[in-house]
């Protein structure tokens, strides 16, 4: 892996890191900051990554805002963290804030997580204190991260959508989010499940896994629904999740006349056994950044029906571990479901086949050191 290197214009500068203090000789350390307004993807992504580093090469720190949701997650995952106001758009005074934490922890890099943190990372490169990375984790405004030295992206779309507003593709390094097995593991069996909702093990289900928006493409699913339902009338679809679309969603399925059939089944933690207890997984979003949900569905053994958009490509081989549909195509959508409904062979055989995939490219210890090198190379090239 090189990244190419980077013209920076750096004005009055604030005082360098130290070198780390403690440690072993010549021990790098990374300082993540996070400026949270909800405990979700991003936070608990930072969360276990900082658990898989642990004993590597490189140390890392946390930084997160003061009263973040995400300080109990740390603490209960045993993070090693600090605390400063860091956060909110207009805080003049989170610059030196976040320049005081670094040269506390020893950080030779800092490495911001979300908007807020990338935007204060800018400035403080921009005075010449330090390096600092950028994970960007969806599509977002480049303006947050203009004067980083290095971006590190969920997905090569996210990277493609960067270079299309002005970054330089030798700025960012594209690494796929990783997931690990065991966080995907079933506690209850298939027919438990089945059982919990009234279905027996031979009726051809379809589930869901987002939260209930138009980005994720649940008003085209529905539309699909009705379609697959008159062609299998016995087939259900099974939708988790919370959101703005339930309320308009369970008219229309009122209005389809398929609601005993097309179940908004709300929030649940145990995704991994309701994965488990489907025969497909569809989620139509029209532009996933990633989709951590297909690469958890793979994981459980599960064939995906997503959108030729975004990230969804980078994960499902289209025919190998599940069908790719153009975004917003209710038509193309049912007759993929159907396809897959009706050649259960062929859709555990996709299923296990996306295991192997998942399982391959998308693991921790190939991403703890892939992150390392990016870290090693920026930190390299700023003290030139």
């Amino acid at each position: 892996m090189s990244i190419a290197p980077q013209a920076t214009s750096r004005p009055s500068r604030i005082s360098r890191s130290p070198a780390p203090a403690s440690g072993p000789a010549g021990t790098m350390r990374v300082l993540h900051a996070i400026t949270p307004s909800r405990m979700a993807g991003a936070e608990t992504f930072l969360a276990r990554l900082l658990n898989h580093a642990k004993g590597g090469r490189i140390e890392h720190r946390c930084l997160v805002n003061n009263d973040s949701p995400a300080i109990n997650e740390m603490r209960a995952a045993g993070i090693d963290f600090a605390q400063a106001g860091i956060g909110g758009k207009v805080n003049l005074l989170a610059v030196s804030r976040l320049a005081r934490a670094a040269r506390e922890a020893g950080a030779s890099l800092i490495d911001s997580h979300l908007s807020t943190a990338s935007w204060w990372c800018c400035w403080l490169e921009r005075c010449g204190g330090i390096p600092t990375v950028g994970h960007v984790h969806g599509f977002t405004s480049a303006h947050w991260h203009r004067g980083q030295s290095h971006l590190v992206t969920c997905s090569h779309a996210v990277k493609e959508d960067l270079i299309e507003k002005g970054f330089d593709a030798g700025q960012i390094t594209a690494l796929h989010v990783p997931v690990e097995p065991a966080d995907v593991m079933a506690a209850r069996s298939r027919r438990d499940v089945r059982q919990e909702f009234g279905v027996d093990d031979d009726t051809p289900v379809v589930g869901t896994f987002a939260h209930l928006s138009v980005k994720k493409g649940h008003r085209e699913l529905i539309v699909a629904a009705e379609q697959v339902l008159r062609e299998m009338p016995n087939a259900q679809f099974w939708c988790f999740g919370d959101g703005l679309l339930r309320e308009e969603l369970t008219a229309k399925a009122d209005e389809l006349g398929i609601s005993d059939r097309f179940r908004l089944m709300g929030f649940r933690r145990d995704v991994p056994d309701m994965m488990r207890a489907v025969d497909v997984m569809a989620l139509p979003s029209h532009r996933e950044p990633f989709g951590l949900v297909y690469v958890e569905a793979g994981l459980c053994d599960r064939p995906v029906i997503a959108c030729q958009a975004g990230g969804a490509p980078e994960i499902i081989e289209h025919a190998e571990s599940g069908l790719l549909v153009p975004p917003m195509s209710p038509g193309k959508l049912a007759e993929a479901i159907l396809e897959l409904l009706g050649d259960r062979t062929r859709a555990e055989k996709m299923g296990r086949r996306g295991n192997e995939i998942c399982r391959t490219r998308f693991n921790w210890p190939n991403y703890v050191e892939q992150l390392s090198q990016v870290y090693e190379q920026v930190v390299e090239q700023f003290a030139r």
